[in-house]
């Protein structure tokens, strides 16, 4: 069986760190839904959703990113769309709701189901 090559190794180091960071950013999207869901359902005050906003940021913010991959870049454009803020600086729900963030998420589908990272929100407030 022939060893791999350096750049086969890399392009599948490349495709896990990928994968990692999709996973990462279904996270992010799931803490912002479930923030929503709980503030359109009135069980919510906007107060706490944006305290998950906040949450929801740093956790982007801890993303990788780069200039290598399609996702890189991604992660990168979301994490300037909407950065964290410190506690008093604002509120989140710009970033999180600009049509900059939808588009940038929409290019982001292809790229994270080609390393089988399917970004997925999961629901869980309510019920």
């Amino acid at each position: 069986m022939p060893a791999e090559t350096p750049s086969a190794v890399g392009k599948a180091d490349q495709a896990r760190r990928d994968a990692a960071s999709c996973v990462a950013l279904s996270d992010v999207m799931t803490i912002v839904e479930n923030a929503d869901l709980g503030v359109g359902a009135g069980r919510m005050e906007v107060q706490e959703q944006q305290g998950w906003y906040e949450l929801a940021a740093r956790v982007l913010g801890r993303i990788p990113s780069s200039d290598d991959t399609v996702v890189g870049r991604g992660i990168a454009d979301l994490q300037a769309i909407a950065p964290g803020l410190a506690a008093g600086e604002g509120t989140m729900r710009e970033g999180f709701d600009a049509p900059a963030w939808h588009d940038t998420l929409a290019t982001l589908v292809g790229p994270c189901e080609a390393v089988d990272a399917e970004l997925v929100i999961t629901p869980f407030t309510g019920g």
